[in-house]
């Protein structure tokens, strides 16, 4: 008996589904009101930059390489050096490392990269925008130019050793093969010279191009963020509410 008697009262309470749906409805409108109270109103600027991989010049790449060669770029614009010189331009003495990487981040559409800051003030928020995205420009440009550096001396370095292989069989005397080089200098300050503009292209690949800084505008409209989580947290607080409340009066009909 006890076991058909909760049966039919499950059976009454979901018969008045429209009060349950009803509850769900003004719960979530309560919460949604209520956002704009508690939840701050957040800006959030934008700038882009595109990087496309020169295929003429690299060959074929599988997926993976051509994602690792724009990964590259982006982790670039996300290194110490990078934010830390963004955060001097920025010259606001309560900005440090922490608060911009909470403030700002990075995403990728295809061959666009997005700089992104939010700020409860808009002009706050596009110019943070603005210095990191011509920052990572300047160190991205000064790397690229480094790395076409070490790709010419990489050559000369092969057409030397070339040299000194052919040297064993036939004309140039190994001596000749000095020529190859770049201003008549040693193997060994080749070598250097390779570790230090191999160092200093920062794991950018010249195979890339890279457009200029399309620079953030000013957002007119707001967000307020974690508004949806708030509002399906009132919807299942009052469907709850109208349920406690059927099964109340439910029971206080027997």
């Amino acid at each position: 008996m006890g076991q058909l008697s909760l049966n039919h009262n499950i059976v009454k309470i979901f018969q008045n589904w429209w009060l349950l749906l009803i509850g769900g409805i003004i719960g979530g409108f309560v919460a949604y009101l209520t956002s704009f109270i508690f939840i701050a109103p957040v800006f959030v600027a934008q700038a882009e930059l595109s990087v496309v991989i020169n295929f003429k010049e690299v060959g074929h790449l599988s997926q993976y390489e051509q994602d690792q060669m724009i990964g590259n770029v982006i982790s670039l614009f996300q290194t110490n050096e990078v934010i830390d010189k963004t955060i001097r331009n920025i010259d606001d003495a309560n900005m440090n490392v922490s608060n911009f990487k909470k403030a700002c981040f990075i995403e990728r559409q295809v061959n666009s990269i997005l700089f992104r800051c939010q700020s409860t003030d808009p002009s706050i928020g596009t110019h943070w925008t603005n210095q990191w995205a011509m920052v990572s420009h300047e160190i991205l440009s000064e790397a690229y130019i480094h790395a076409l550096n070490y790709e010419s001396l990489k050559r000369m370095q092969l057409s030397y050793e070339s040299c000194i292989e052919r040297s064993y069989f036939n004309f140039p005397t190994p001596a000749e093969c000095v020529d190859t080089l770049h201003d008549n200098s040693s193997i060994n300050n080749l070598n250097q010279l390779l570790q230090q503009e191999l160092l200093l292209s920062k794991n950018i690949y010249p195979g890339i191009r890279f457009s200029d800084v399309l620079p953030a505008e000013v957002p007119q409209k707001a967000a307020r963020f974690q508004t949806n989580y708030l509002v399906l947290s009132g919807s299942i607080f009052g469907f709850l509410v109208s349920f406690l409340f059927l099964v109340d009066r439910t029971n206080g009909k027997k």
